[in-house]
């Protein structure tokens, strides 16, 4: 039944692999989907830190300041140190009658590291002015982070420019704390925002449904895509030797089973190879990003890498699931590929089979449009959507690899697959042993099944 099968496979798939073109895109692609990863993890880590470290207040550099406030000439702004404000707790304040007498003290007193702050009323408003001295070391830009201390202390320093006495802010100085907890960390006196678990829980929660909306996509038009250019490669190698004249030699040695098998696969294990090599690159691309921050950036909470990290218990790409989704990723391409084979089994000409796809390319479509506008509403995916053969072939390999379905759902949309692309390959298998030394008019696909029930 399948005679010289192997022959057919093995020269269809040396074809395919050995050509130039073929091996470079593969390794590229493969490179490239490695090194993109690695640098969005490792940047997003490096940019994480750097966005802890500017959250501290740059020093102004000054170690006097003379206060020159005309409101309460006698405020005094030492208590400012107390607040703990990192770089700006080893400041004196000295009160000056003017500007100029406060200038005056600086340039007496050879003081390098000093400014003056002069305080002024306009309105409901306190108004600020930093004065530099010629010869201080301080700069124009060091001065102007004095503003935003001011901005850190907020009322308080109003409330010193006012007049208030400082035995009347005592009050105004107590501080308040607060603290969420749960029922179980009530009892251990540990706080949600100080347990790193339940931190990471809420951050994870957040990112969950926008990547496991993102997978689906991505899954959709890569397998879209891969359909349609292995499909009409397919197509076009099945009508090859009824184009070349060379059928009549080729069905002495070779059954027309074996031919349209062998060279459906060949191409498919082809096209599997790029495939998964690419997507095993993405992996390790993952992993090696999260290991360089482990070691470059140990201890950051960076919440794309702690989501990450966290795949296990977020039931994310466990092995079963994973087995279950390449199956499905491999017998729906297999699917719609023995549709175009169908396509290129009833044709006689390359023009003929264009116009056949046409039919199978229309249902590809119908279940591409079915999937984004029936059941995509972010990741709520409808269930029959996993199950129906056409759709399953897009939206199961993510919907199971990210844990959007149970196993039960997983298994049967899988085993819809399978079936549905043994029949069509038999149906292509039959449907070239037909047409073989068919001589007659233009077949369609309706013709076609017609011939081959009647045949029956």
């Amino acid at each position: 039944m399948f005679k010289n099968f192997d022959k057919v496979f093995k020269f269809t798939f040396r074809n395919q692999v050995m050509v130039g073109s073929y091996r470079a895109l593969t390794i590229i692609t493969a490179i490239c989907l490695f090194l993109i990863p690695v640098a969005i993890i490792v940047l997003s880590s490096v940019f994480s830190s750097n966005d802890e470290e500017d959250t501290g207040l740059e020093s102004c550099g000054a170690e006097r300041i003379y206060v020159v406030n005309e409101i309460a000439p006698d405020a005094d702004y030492n208590v400012l140190s107390a607040f703990g404000v990192e770089g700006y707790t080893d400041i004196t304040y000295i009160n000056a009658d003017s500007v100029d007498s406060a200038l005056g003290k600086i340039e007496d007193a050879d003081d390098t590291k000093s400014f003056v702050l002069y305080i002024t009323k306009s309105g409901n408003q306190i108004c600020t002015d930093s004065i530099l001295p010629e010869n201080s070391e301080l700069t124009a830009e060091q001065v102007e982070y004095y503003d935003d201390f001011i901005a850190e202390t907020g009322n308080m320093f109003s409330i010193l420019s006012s007049g208030i006495d400082i035995k009347d802010l005592n009050a105004v100085m107590v501080q308040s704390e607060s603290a969420v907890y749960s029922v179980k960390g009530y009892a251990d006196g540990t706080d949600l925002y100080a347990d790193k678990e339940i931190v990471e829980d809420q951050e994870n929660s957040k990112i969950l449904p926008v990547f496991n909306m993102i997978i689906i996509y991505v899954s959709i038009m890569v397998i879209y895509m891969v359909i349609i250019f292995y499909g009409n490669s397919i197509m076009q190698t099945v009508i090859l030797e009824k184009t070349s004249k060379l059928m009549d030699t080729m069905l002495i040695s070779v059954d027309p089973k074996s031919m349209i098998f062998g060279k459906m696969l060949a191409i498919l294990l082809a096209g599997f190879i790029q495939l998964l090599s690419w997507i095993a690159a993405i992996a390790l691309g993952i992993f090696a990003g999260i290991k360089i921050v482990d070691i470059t950036n140990p201890g950051t909470d960076h919440a794309i890498i702690t989501f990450l990290k966290s795949f296990s218990e977020l039931n994310l790409f466990r092995p079963v699931n994973v087995i279950i989704g390449v199956l499905a990723l491999i017998f729906g391409i297999v699917m719609y590929s023995s549709l175009s084979a169908m396509a290129g089994a009833i044709s006689s000409s390359r023009e003929e089979a264009a116009s056949n796809q046409g039919i199978f390319i229309m249902l590809l479509v119908i279940a591409f449009y079915l999937v984004l506008f029936k059941g995509m509403n972010t990741t709520d995916v409808a269930t029959w959507l996993y199950i129906l053969p056409i759709t399953s072939a897009m939206v199961l390999p993510a919907g199971i690899c990210t844990g959007l379905i149970s196993f039960t759902t997983g298994a049967i949309g899988l085993a819809l697959l399978i079936v549905c692309s043994l029949v069509f390959i038999w149906l292509a298998g039959k449907f070239y042993t037909m047409m073989s030394l068919y001589k007659g008019n233009k077949i369609n696909i309706v013709k076609a099944f017609k011939m081959l029930a009647g045949k029956q």
